[in-house]
């Protein structure tokens, strides 16, 4: 599974996740979770800089509801 969609499966629950915690559970390197950095600049995701978390913006995550919604109607 590529990277972006690792981080978004972890991230669809809507709740804040570390940075480290996203690292460990895609099997990415911190560093390269710039994947994020890529999601938050097209408001996929917000980030708290400070707390070193993120999760997903509520449009992202009602996207992907949505999306999951649909594939079990099929």
């Amino acid at each position: 599974m590529p990277p972006i969609d690792q981080i978004l499966e972890l991230l669809k629950d809507g709740e804040w996740h570390e940075i480290e915690e996203i690292a460990g559970k895609t099997q990415l390197y911190e560093f390269k979770v710039d994947v994020l950095t890529f999601l938050a600049e097209y408001d996929f995701i917000e980030i708290d800089t400070e707390e070193r978390k993120t999760r997903l913006t509520p449009l992202s995550l009602s996207f992907l509801r949505e999306i999951e919604d649909m594939e079990k109607e099929q």
